[in-house]
């Protein structure tokens, strides 16, 4: 199994704030000024006229992915700088609320909100979204099934997001909090087959529930547009360096389970509302609580589970070429997730200003 026969495609969700650390509605302006540049149809709006969306191509290695994602980085910071804007990485913004956020201007949007009201209004939170290339589609269905059980672990070591509105939350990913708010969001069911998800769809979209596969909003799903498994699960990790570890385990997680189904050897499903169990953990503590193995039917410190992942996936990563951006969980684990280092700058500081002063810092290193 190689990169190639396994290609990611890496979007972040990046904060547009001021000199003062809050957010600011610009992204109209902002992709007049993308559209000069060779990257700019990478660049997207998002609901709220305070974010703005990036993606990369499809990337055959986790290396090009990184190079895509720093001129993106790059190249938004340097259209902000003559409007004094910058970007931030984080999966909330740690004080500004999202009564006083703009929505942007689309149809869509505005469908949305006539539709869920609140839930919409105050999704004011950012996320890492992965996708890896798995053209079969009953591969991809049997991937998705075994895959789901890692997505707690995903979570844990990418939490960003310790404040909502100018509260320190208590919580490791409070953007978590706010997505489950919205319907068809969360650790997505079983499927027997992709006939079976297809029919679960299609009773969807008689009965008016939704207009299309884009509304399945699950922390993983096998994309209604293309070929790829979409893992949801993570908050916007703040330095690259994180994202690019995200993606090279989620890739090697999905190259690990294919390479166990070539030989018979299926990864054991775990039942949704058991990993939910453990997501709720992730949600609270990150790195620095207790995840359930339901193997050992035991609680294991998740810096443990974080290097035995590291070992379940070690046969595979030399093969995609990602041993590297792999092993900076050693990184994470030392030197604690997003959330982690924000919660420091706080007890050190005392300033929420100075915690997005942080994420500026980091989002471009």
């Amino acid at each position: 199994m190689t990169s190639h026969e396994l290609t990611i495609g890496i979007e972040e969700e990046y904060q547009i704030v001021d000199s003062t650390g809050e957010l600011r509605p610009h992204i109209d302006t902002l992709l007049r000024a993308m559209a000069e540049e060779p990257v700019g149809e990478q660049v997207r709006a998002e609901m709220i006229q305070s974010v703005v969306e990036a993606g990369t191509g499809v990337c055959y290695s986790v290396d090009q992915a990184f190079a895509e994602l720093s001129n993106l980085r790059s190249t938004l910071a340097r259209r902000l700088a003559p409007e004094g804007l910058r970007i931030a990485c984080a999966g909330t913004h740690p004080f500004s609320r999202w009564q006083e956020q703009l929505i942007t201007d689309s149809d869509r949007y505005k469908m949305l909100e006539d539709e869920m009201q609140d839930v919409v209004r105050e999704i004011l939170i950012f996320g890492l979204h992965v996708h890896v290339g798995i053209p079969d589609r009953e591969l991809r269905m049997d991937v998705m099934n075994e895959a789901r059980y890692f997505l707690p672990h995903l979570l844990a070591l990418s939490t960003s997001s310790p404040f909502w509105a100018g509260r320190d939350t208590g919580l490791k990913s409070y953007r978590s909090v706010v997505w489950s708010r919205f319907p068809r969001s969360g650790i997505p069911p079983d499927f027997v087959s992709y006939g079976e998800y297809e029919d679960y769809l299609d009773i969807l979209v008689r009965t008016g529930c939704i207009d299309d596969g884009k509304k399945i909003w699950w922390d993983l799903r096998s994309h209604p547009q293309h070929p790829t498994l979409e893992f949801r699960c993570c908050d916007q990790t703040t330095r690259i360096e994180e994202t690019i570890c995200m993606a090279a385990l989620i890739q090697a997680i999905c190259a690990k389970l294919l390479a166990l189904r070539s030989r018979n050897l299926g990864f054991r499903r775990y039942m949704p509302a058991l990993v939910a169990e453990n997501k709720w953990r992730a949600m609270r503590y990150g790195i620095g609580g207790s995840l359930i193995d339901f193997g050992r039917r035991a609680e294991v410190p998740m810096r443990e589970l974080a290097l035995e992942l590291l070992e379940f996936v070690d046969d595979v990563v030399d093969r995609l070429g990602s041993r590297a951006a792999v092993e900076y969980v050693h990184t994470i684990l030392r030197e604690g997730t997003s959330a982690d280092r924000q919660v420091e700058v706080l007890r050190e500081q005392g300033s929420l200003p100075a915690v997005v002063e942080h994420l500026c810092a980091e989002t471009i290193g």
